[in-house]
C-alpha cells in the first residue's frame, strides 16, 4: 500500500489520485494528514504538500487541489524533457518538478470548459478554446505520460511494489443518427427526397434510391450485416449508437416504433453493445432524454448504460448531471467534433467530477481520440493515414486504449471499411 501524505485530504486530492494509483496503476493507496503516523509508516510513502517532510518520494503541491470552485488560474505550460506539463514547483532538481496532479486534475475535471469562452454557432466548446490546442499537445495524451514517469519513479523507489502494466486495446464507437438513406422512411419523406435530388440535378442520388426502393440494391447506410460479420471475427465489442429522437431538422432516423427498426437494435444488440445517441432534443431536455430512454429499453429490453451526444452537444456540468439523473453510466462524448486529439488530455476511462458539487460521480467518460470523417479528403475521398497513425503511435506509446469514431454513413466509403476492418484486426 502506498501512504500519501497531505496537510488537507479534499475531494479533489482524493479523486486525482485514486484515478492515477488505484484505476490507472492498480496500486492500493491510503490518506493520512498526521505526520507522526506518515513517519512511522515504514512501506512506500509519498507526500503531497508544500514542503518535502524528509527523504519521502515528494511532490510539490500547488493550491488546485485544495480550492474551492472555480477560479481563474494561471497555466503556464513548459517542456518537461520533451514532454508540456504545467503547474511547475520551481525545483528543479525534484524527480518530479511539476504537480503532475494538480494538472491531471485540471485537464480531467474540464476546468477551462467552466471559465469564460467562446462557443461555436451549436454552443460547445471550440478545440481551439483549449491549452491543449494553443499549446500544440492536443495530439499527445501528456496525462498517461505523466503517469508513466510518475510509474517509473515509483518502480525505481519501491522495486517490490507491484505496480499494474495495461493491455493496450483499440476499440470503435459507431455512431446511427440514420440507420437507412432511403428505405423504411416514409412516404412523404420519400417523395421529398425525390424533388430535392431533381432539383438540385443530382442524377447519381436519383438513381440509386431507385434502385434501393425497388430491390435492386442496398441502401447504403444498411452496414449493419457486414458490421455483425466483422463483430464475429473480433475480441472487443464495438458500441453502436442509435438515435431513437421525433422526426425534425436534426433528427432524421426512421421512427422508433417501426418493426423493422426495433428488429434491427435487437438483432445488433446479439453481437454487440447497443447505446443511446442522445438527440438534439434530449440534450436540452431531460423529460426528453427519460422518454428516449425507455423506448431504447422497450426495444432491447435491457436497462441503458451507455450514451453518446450526438452533434458534441456537451455542455458541462449540465449534460453529465442529465445522463446520472437517468442512471447512464457510460458516456462516449469526450472527443472534438472537428479535430483529432485528446480533449481531456488522456486517452483512459475516467470518473465525470462535478466541479460544482466538488464531487467523485459513478459516471465514466470515455474519450475518443478521432473521428474517421475528420481524416477523410472530401474530394478524393481517400483517408489522410498519416494522421490517423501519428494517433495510433501517441496511444501505443502510453499503451493506452484507441477509440476511434464512425458514423454508419462514413462505412459507405471503401476506404473507411478498409480502415475499420484493419482496426479490427489488431483485436483478433
Amino acid at each position: 500500500m502506498l501512504l500519501i501524505y497531505t496537510h488537507k485530504i479534499t475531494p479533489r486530492v482524493t479523486y486525482i489520485f485514486k484515478h492515477v494509483c488505484v484505476r490507472m496503476l492498480q496500486i492500493p493507496i491510503s490518506f493520512t494528514s498526521k505526520i507522526e503516523d506518515f513517519v512511522a509508516h515504514d512501506g512506500p510513502k509519498l507526500s503531497y504538500t508544500y514542503k518535502q517532510l524528509g527523504d519521502e518520494l515528494h511532490i510539490k503541491a500547488t493550491e488546485l487541489l485544495f480550492e474551492q470552485g472555480i477560479l481563474d488560474v494561471e497555466i503556464k505550460v513548459q517542456d518537461w524533457e520533451g514532454v508540456p506539463c504545467f503547474f511547475f514547483t520551481k525545483d528543479i532538481n525534484a524527480l518530479i518538478p511539476f504537480d503532475i496532479f494538480g494538472a491531471s486534475f485540471y485537464l480531467l475535471s474540464r476546468y477551462e470548459e467552466y471559465l469564460p469562452h467562446v462557443k461555436d454557432s451549436e454552443g460547445r466548446f471550440l478545440a481551439s478554446e483549449s491549452i491543449a490546442y494553443k499549446h500544440h499537445f492536443i495530439d499527445r495524451p501528456v496525462v498517461d505520460i505523466w503517469v508513466i514517469r510518475f510509474k517509473k519513479i515509483l518502480k525505481n523507489i519501491f522495486p517490490n511494489s507491484i505496480i499494474h502494466e495495461p493491455t493496450p486495446t483499440t476499440k470503435v464507437i459507431i455512431n446511427v443518427p440514420q440507420a437507412f438513406a432511403f428505405k423504411k422512411v416514409g412516404f412523404l419523406r420519400t417523395i421529398g427526397g425525390y424533388g430535392r435530388d431533381f432539383f438540385k440535378f443530382r442524377i447519381k442520388q436519383l438513381f440509386i434510391r431507385t434502385q434501393v426502393l425497388l430491390g435492386l440494391r442496398k441502401d447504403p447506410y444498411d452496414v449493419f450485416s457486414w458490421l455483425v460479420n466483422i463483430q464475429k471475427q473480433a475480441s472487443e465489442k464495438f458500441v453502436l449508437f442509435f438515435e431513437l429522437g421525433n422526426y425534425s431538422e436534426e433528427s432524421k432516423n426512421i421512427k422508433h416504433s417501426k418493426r423493422s427498426f426495433m428488429s434491427l437494435l435487437k438483432m445488433v444488440g446479439d453481437y454487440s453493445y447497443v447505446g443511446l445517441l442522445v438527440s438534439k432534443s434530449a440534450s436540452q431536455s431531460i423529460t426528453v432524454l427519460k422518454e428516449e430512454k425507455k423506448r431504447i429499453e422497450h426495444i432491447t429490453n435491457r436497462p441503458l448504460r451507455r450514451a453518446k451526444i450526438a452533434d458534441y452537444r456537451l455542455t458541462l456540468p449540465y449534460s453529465y448531471r442529465d445522463l446520472l439523473d437517468q442512471e447512464i453510466l457510460e458516456d462516449y462524448t469526450m472527443g472534438y467534433p472537428d479535430v483529432s486529439g485528446f480533449r481531456a488530455g488522456t486517452c483512459s476511462p475516467f470518473l465525470f467530477y462535478d466541479l460544482d458539487y466538488e464531487m467523485q460521480t459513478p459516471l465514466v467518460l470515455h474519450p475518443f481520440c478521432i473521428h474517421i470523417s475528420e481524416i477523410i479528403d472530401p474530394v478524393r475521398q481517400t483517408i489522410d493515414r498519416v494522421g490517423l497513425e501519428k494517433i495510433q503511435h501517441a496511444v501505443k506509446s502510453v499503451e493506452g486504449n484507441i477509440l476511434i469514431n464512425f458514423s454508419n454513413s462514413d462505412l459507405v466509403n471503401i476506404h473507411c471499411k478498409k480502415i475499420f476492418r484493419s482496426i479490427v484486426t489488431l483485436n483478433e
